[in-house]
């Protein structure tokens, strides 16, 4: 089927005689009626029932005419979409990106984007900085989402709002629950589940470390974790308290945990963080456009 002989059929029905469809059409009305019977011969079924005044269309008439609207708008839509290119955008933006609360940020861009670039999909991997580092160097995510990366000025980087704060989830029945923050004395007294990528063995590394001072070779490491939900169940269990960031883990009534932050303060700065001179495709590039603009205007 043609789309050319889409449209006369679909003016036959909406004018009820060839006469007057050749007339809104420009073309003859022989012309017409061997455009007509050709598509009934290609589709072998008849397609209109003649009247000696009028046409109507058969009941399998009927269904290619609601069918044909379809055709012919989607058809005539397309055409206006690409006489105007630079409003179309389509694929996958693929991100990386560990637990935190700060992916909200990205989340709300994600929103935005899609709202004027609904054709645009997007596929988020979670994981720890090693498999973010991973993905991104091969080419599997555009972007990473990365929290105090030590090597974040390896790759091109644009720093996020706000940061992550972290504390201690505990069991609603740790004493410490009486404390509006914790200090690194008031974690010596039990073991500690912490992020794998802060401990080396039975030692703590990088920030955690840093924050405990010299106090830090006195912890007790019961146990590591990749993803904050694991690691509340142990908490759950009583292994231990945990490091983490705050709003990963829902505490309060009902949930047997609680949260405090740490104090003094520690926080980690959030880096969306994409390969050096290696191109973006169109919907990443635009992405990456609207998070640079909305971070500073």
């Amino acid at each position: 089927m043609e789309l050319r002989t889409l449209r006369y059929f679909l003016a036959v029905c909406e004018h009820g005689t060839m006469s007057r469809a050749a007339e809104a059409l420009h073309v003859t009305q022989p012309a017409l009626s061997r455009q007509i019977a050709a598509l009934e011969r290609e589709l072998g079924t008849p397609l209109l029932e003649r009247h000696s005044r009028s046409v109507t269309p058969t009941e399998k008439g009927l269904y290619l005419r609601r069918r044909a609207q379809e055709i012919v708008g989607l058809a005539d839509q397309t055409t206006s979409d690409l006489a105007h290119g630079e409003d179309i955008v389509e694929g996958d933006v693929f991100i990386g990106a560990g637990e935190s609360e700060g992916l909200r940020v990205i989340a709300r861009h994600v929103r935005d984007f899609r709202e004027k670039y609904p054709g645009v999909r997007f596929h988020l991997h979670s994981g720890n900085a090693p498999d973010l580092i991973e993905r991104l160097e091969h080419g599997v995510d555009d972007f990473s989402v990365l929290m105090s990366y030590p090597d974040v000025d390896r790759y091109a980087h644009l720093r996020l709002s706000p940061t992550d704060a972290w504390g201690v989830l505990m069991r609603d029945d740790d004493p410490l629950v009486a404390r509006e923050a914790v200090g690194p004395a008031d974690l010596l007294d039990a073991p500690l589940v912490v992020p794998e990528r802060h401990a080396k063995g039975d030692k703590l590394t990088g920030l955690l470390a840093t924050w405990f001072g010299e106090r830090a070779g006195e912890i007790n490491i019961a146990a590591t974790y990749n993803l904050s939900y694991n690691g509340a169940l142990l908490v759950r269990e009583g292994v231990g308290r945990m490091v983490s960031f705050d709003g990963l883990t829902t505490v309060g009534p009902g949930t047997g945990l609680e949260f405090r932050l740490l104090f003094p303060p520690l926080v980690s700065v959030i880096d969306l963080a994409w390969k050096r001179d290696v191109p973006l495709g169109d919907a990443a590039r635009r992405f990456l456009g609207l998070i640079h603009e909305s971070t500073f205007h």
